[in-house]
């Protein structure tokens, strides 16, 4: 299961493959900075998605963690003597 990116660049047409819908938008976006225009991401299905349409792109969801982050114990407070 591959997404397609295929962009026009000065030197011709170009075709790269990402495994997640993430890698592929990274990419898209990479080729359009560099200039390419008619970038577009095809998904695994035949779905294509010009880059106006980047924002609907079915994206992975992000995996919850099973625990929270640890922070080091509060320091203990030292009781001063009064003056």
């Amino acid at each position: 299961m591959s997404f397609s990116v295929k962009a026009r660049c000065q030197h011709g047409d170009l075709i790269h493959r990402r495994q997640t819908a993430d890698a592929a938008l990274r990419k898209a976006r990479e080729m359009s900075r560099a200039g390419c225009h008619d970038v577009t991401i095809t998904t695994p299905e035949g779905r294509e998605y010009h880059s106006s349409e980047f924002a609907d792109l079915p994206r992975t969801p992000v995996v919850a963690r099973t625990h929270g982050k640890t922070h080091p114990p509060d320091r203990p407070t030292i009781a001063r003597p009064a003056r």
